[in-house]
């Protein structure tokens, strides 16, 4: 298993591996496969995508962006996905050490995220290390606006 830079040419693979992951419990996203690949064309541009191939297939992805906050720079991890097929394997692990080691070599002080807290994710990211944080909530604001589904 080798993990590797993504380019633009394995974004529509990329978008196709989301789109059909995402779409299970409980994320349940919907989101159609244009809008999937514009935001993978903004993230490749600000930030990093990480792919493992097995057999000429994208199997999973890791997406991940630097930023500066107050306390010092963290990596904000945007999306994590491995077809079905795949998991268990230790691929999604694998992705996440590998970007635990680039945060370690450009001395980050943290690894962020969010995930839907039903999801099966939260046990493996708790053996990984990860942990709620107990001094931050994530807060939004819907703003109704409806995009195309395709």
């Amino acid at each position: 298993m080798k993990i590797r830079k993504a380019n633009k040419k394995d974004l529509k693979e990329i978008a196709k591996l989301m789109k059909k992951e995402l779409a299970k419990p409980p994320f349940n996203e919907r989101d159609s496969s244009s809008y999937i690949l514009k935001s993978l064309n903004f993230y490749i541009k600000i930030g990093k995508i990480y792919a493992v191939k097995e057999k000429n297939e994208i199997i999973g992805v890791i997406i991940f962006k630097r930023e500066q906050y107050w306390e010092g720079p963290v990596i904000i991890i945007e999306d994590l996905a491995v077809n079905k097929k795949f998991q268990k394997l230790n691929i999604g692990k694998t992705l996440m050490d590998y970007v635990e080691s680039l945060a370690k070599k450009e001395k980050v002080n943290a690894i962020c995220f969010k995930t839907n807290k039903k999801s099966r994710a939260v046990k493996f990211y708790q053996k990984s290390g990860y942990c709620l944080d107990k001094n931050s909530v994530f807060m939004i604001k819907n703003l109704n606006y409806k995009q195309k589904k395709k």
